[in-house]
């Protein structure tokens, strides 16, 4: 075997044991740390386990996503764990969701941090945004923040909406411009902040919808000679790399990125295996408390 340099032909094993050992993920966006740090830590997981991953990089098209959705089925992966783009979306379109309905049917797929209501997913594993969005509101009344702005976010993202529906719950008669749905990026963040500033009387703290949007919320704030967290206090959410090197750094919500990929791929080597995981899987967040929040008692 060593003299004629043999290897394996994965193509002949799959066909053997009916098995490829490898598994396809899809996402829309892996430039997003978001995104980049739970892949990575769901490769890693695979790997230790004996598989390999296969990704899909949507770039946020549905085109694409369902492209890619076909491709890895047909590239026979043993299982399939599915990130944003259709499980993110609140009113999927209805040949998408048909397309994904008959793929669940014969592949294990597993949606990670989102759902498909209605498709036959074998589970779904998400971190528990709303409790991590709820210890964020808590710590800003805590801290004497009655006059909360919420930044960032898309309608047709259903983690924006979730915590955008806490957020109103909580701050029922904000005024109409504190609330900017403006998007999920740096840019998205600068926009929102320069639009609340422009409108009057600034609340006394923002809640931002990740760290991203609170990174250009914050830089925003800085330009226009605010002091955060003097003047303004900032939490952003997720808990990437770019909360720890803003300045001041970022109070975040941590998604527990180990143990949802843990917890992923364990439902999804199950279905593999023809178990039954539970279908409904909620991996508690982590409040990060850094230097972006202090006392605000009165507002501006």
């Amino acid at each position: 075997m060593r003299e004629l340099r043999f290897r394996p032909n994965r193509i002949a094993q799959t066909l053997y044991h009916h098995r490829s050992k490898t598994i396809g993920c899809i996402l829309p966006d892996i430039g997003n740390p978001f995104f980049s740090q739970l892949f990575l830590q769901l490769e890693i997981g695979a790997f230790e386990r004996g598989y390999t991953m296969i990704l899909g990089n949507t770039v946020s098209t549905r085109d694409m996503e369902l492209t890619y959705l076909h491709a890895l089925t047909e590239r026979q992966v043993d299982g399939l764990l599915y990130l944003g783009g259709l499980a993110t979306d609140p009113h999927p379109d209805p040949d998408a969701l048909r397309a994904l309905h008959d793929i669940a049917e014969r592949l294990p797929i597993v949606a990670v941090n989102g759902d498909v209501p209605g498709a036959p997913l074998a589970s779904s594993v998400r971190s528990d945004e709303r409790g991590g969005t709820r210890d964020l509101l808590d710590l800003l009344h805590r801290h004497g923040h009655t006059r909360v702005a919420f930044l960032g976010g898309q309608l047709d993202v259903t983690t924006s909406v979730e915590k955008l529906d806490l957020y109103r719950q909580q701050h029922p008669d904000t005024p109409n411009h504190w609330i900017q749905l403006t998007g999920l990026t740096i840019d998205a963040g600068r926009v929102a902040m320069t639009a609340l500033l422009a409108a009057g009387t600034p609340p006394t703290a923002c809640l931002c919808v990740n760290d991203l949007v609170a990174a250009g919320a914050l830089a925003a704030a800085h330009e226009r000679g605010l002091t955060v967290p003097g003047d303004l206090s900032i939490v952003g959410f997720d808990d990437i790399f770019v909360a720890q090197v803003v300045t001041p750094p970022l109070t975040s919500v941590n998604h527990n990125y180990p143990e949802v990929a843990r917890q992923a791929l364990d439902a999804l080597l199950d279905a593999i295996e023809g178990q039954k995981p539970e279908r409904h899987i909620s991996v508690p967040t982590r409040l990060i408390e850094r230097d972006s929040v202090s006392d605000r008692l009165v507002p501006l």
